[in-house]
């Protein structure tokens, strides 16, 4: 086997913060904003806690340009711990949702301007609980706004628009520690995934929030999950024992395939929006790596970052780009993923 192709950065950015999640815009025309979200454990104290503080950037990107990054907007406020755009048009409106260190879902919708509003605030969980992840429901279905939070206690949330707000509609404890990571199912939206510190991965019936399955395959903390937006019975996983692993939704006994990254862990994965057969993974102390999923091989790496890897993502316009982040660097690097050139 070929060794893999080692991507260069194209251009980076220092986020001042410990940075750990990007994520492009998914819609169109609006495909050339990146968002970066950070975290950073202060000295300050509140309630005998240490305060978290956190900075989103939106950022315009264009490859073409030599400094391809141009930084648009920077809001302060609490850690954040992740974010995701909504694919579908919420109200008609481009939102992004953030989860942070104070328990609360903030949504910011993306203006005509190009910057970021505060469109509504809900407090999922009590100010000491950390909203950990989050994932929108309207990935494949565009009518489904409802979004997922996992947390710091084990327990996962539902969230819901309603005429006036968007509330907590369900929460339920899951796990008895830290909920890394929750992820609908994309193609059936009434299944809720989820993934601990525990080591466990269960499966969930979001209307009842009865467990449809425990799986134990990974051996440490289970940190990441996506279902694939192109083949609908197509699940992967990750763990901070280093394993991916491509799971068949209708059986969850065993695993289809394996693949193990060099080392560091895994902190996110994200299918390629158009390639249904590239997988990219943010693999925290080793760096970040993408999978010909058809091969189940690495095909690309990506090594310049000198801190934890914690944030991917591909763009969804410039085909093959990545953001990725970091977290004691705090650094946000550009680069090519492509495995052609």
């Amino acid at each position: 086997m070929a060794s893999p192709l080692q991507a260069l950065s194209h251009t980076s950015f220092d986020t001042g913060y410990s940075a750990d999640c990007t994520e492009f815009c998914p819609l169109v025309d609006s495909t050339d904003y990146l968002a970066c979200g950070t975290y950073q454990l202060t000295d300050e104290t509140k309630n005998d806690a240490q305060v978290r503080k956190g900075k989103l950037y939106l950022f315009t990107v264009d490859p073409k340009n030599k400094n391809g990054l141009q930084q648009q907007q920077v809001i302060e406020g609490p850690a954040i711990l992740d974010m995701k755009w909504s694919h579908a048009l919420v109200e008609n409106r481009k939102v992004l949702g953030v989860v942070d260190s104070i328990g609360g879902l903030q949504l910011h919708h993306l203006t005509d301007a190009g910057e970021l509003e505060s469109l509504a605030h809900c407090q999922v969980s009590e100010p000491d609980v950390l909203c950990l992840s989050l994932d929108w429901a309207s990935r494949v279905n565009k009518d489904d706004h409802r979004i997922a939070i996992s947390h710091s206690n084990g327990e996962l949330s539902i969230v819901v628009p309603s005429e006036s707000e968007w509330k907590v509609a369900d929460q339920w404890h899951a796990h008895d520690l830290e909920a890394w990571i929750t992820a609908f199912n994309y193609w059936d939206t009434r299944t809720l995934y989820s993934g601990a510190d525990d080591g466990l991965f269960k499966g969930w019936d979001s209307r009842s929030q009865t467990p449809q399955f425990t799986n134990k395959r990974h051996s440490m903390g289970v940190t990441t999950m996506q279902s694939s937006p192109f083949q609908e019975h197509t699940l992967v996983t990750g763990s901070y024992d280093e394993n991916i692993y491509f799971w068949d939704t209708r059986s969850m006994r065993m695993p289809l395939k394996t693949v193990q990254t060099p080392g560091g862990g895994i902190w996110r994965l994200k299918w390629h929006p158009t390639e249904a057969n590239l997988l990219l993974s943010a693999s925290m102390h080793a760096g970040a790596f993408v999978i010909n999923t058809n091969t189940h091989e690495i095909v690309n790496s990506f090594l310049d970052h000198t801190s934890m890897v914690y944030g991917a993502d591909w763009s969804y316009v410039h085909k093959d780009w990545v953001a990725s982040c970091s977290f004691y660097d705090h650094t946000m690097h550009l680069w090519d993923a492509s495995t052609t050139a």
